[in-house]
């Protein structure tokens, strides 16, 4: 931090974004307020988190849904933009979500959202039911399915000589047991179980995208899209990014094109890395500096430690059933 006070010349003080913005203005500072909301990764119940050593975020139903609810419950909000970057997860926490989009339709409140490279299975899920749907021509979205099961460990710790075993209270309470595969029984009940969450997820696209269910069910199976290949099927509405999802947002809530609008981030970010680096300037700039470039040295030196343990599965992922299977794209 010093070397850049040098090159910068005397009398240069460090400035922070937050501070600047401040002094400076954003181009979306004001006039109509429109509430930008962000659902990041893989969909989990709880709230939303990123791993730094991964490079993972988490899409939390809790986080999410309560930033919609406070999206709609603040008068002065006209629209939402969610913006959607996931490959879907758990079913119960994808339905959360897009209960909240619902409610804010219901509400007056458009919901227009923006799709980024992937928006699958459960990241589809939570958008299917929005004013409107943006996505950019390539943008990995559908996969309209579900997919479940349990992985089974015995076997490998045998190798390790490692020997388990469980003690259960009824039939079923070993259902999701890793020490052995599901019993006739409980492999039905598993496909019964499946087979309502497709229904479910099939009929709510029908609902959601104003589509026959037959048609629906023609593109679904789990089956992916390009963002132009969506368009043309109607499970989007526009090709583009950010400026056409604005564009959409002023639409929807009344405005002229060109009319002045204020961005707001719901929720909004109170955080470490975000109180580290919002927080800094002044006497402490430095030492704020210094905590972040140690923080993301550390790391940076742990980064090939979780690359060997994503290659062996062991990493954070998308554990659910709605979720979009891993897509090889080249060698």
């Amino acid at each position: 931090m010093a070397a850049v006070k040098a090159r910068a010349g005397d009398g240069a003080e460090l400035l922070w974004h937050d501070r600047y913005l401040e002094r400076a203005g954003s181009p979306w500072a004001r006039g109509t307020k429109i509430a930008v909301v962000y659902g990041l990764g893989p969909v989990q119940r709880g709230e939303s988190s990123f791993d730094p050593l991964f490079r993972e975020a988490t899409m939390g139903s809790d986080t999410v849904g309560a930033a919609l609810r406070a999206a709609v419950d603040d008068p002065e909000v006209k629209a939402i933009v969610f913006r959607v970057d996931s490959p879907g997860g758990s079913y119960v926490a994808s339905d959360a979500i897009w209960r909240e989009t619902v409610r804010a339709k219901q509400a007056g409140k458009p919901v227009i959202v923006s799709m980024g490279n992937v928006a699958g299975s459960g990241g589809y899920f939570v958008a299917m039911h929005a004013t409107k749907i943006v996505a950019q021509p390539g943008t990995i979205t559908g996969s309209i399915g579900v997919l479940g099961g349990k992985m089974l460990t015995r076997q490998l710790f045998e190798r390790l000589g490692v020997t388990y075993d469980a003690i259960g209270s009824s039939a079923n309470s070993d259902f999701f047991s890793d020490t052995h595969d599901y019993s006739a029984h409980g492999w039905q009940r598993f496909q019964a179980w499946l087979d309502r969450v497709y229904v479910d997820f099939t009929t709510k696209v029908a609902e959601g995208r104003g589509l026959p269910i037959e048609k629906v069910r023609e593109v679904a199976k789990g089956r992916i899209w390009t963002g132009a290949d969506a368009k043309e099927l109607g499970l989007v509405d526009e090709l583009g990014g950010w400026p056409v999802a604005l564009r959409l947002a002023r639409e929807a809530a009344g405005l002229d094109a060109d009319a002045d609008i204020q961005l707001e981030v719901f929720p909004e970010d109170k955080g470490l890395l975000g109180s580290l680096l919002g927080g800094g300037g002044g006497d402490n700039s430095e030492s704020v500096a210094a905590q972040v470039q140690l923080t993301v040295g550390l790391v940076d030196e742990l980064r090939p430690v979780a690359a060997e343990l994503r290659a062996l599965g062991l990493g954070p992922g998308a554990h659910g059933v709605v979720s979009t299977l891993p897509v090889a794209l080249g060698d």
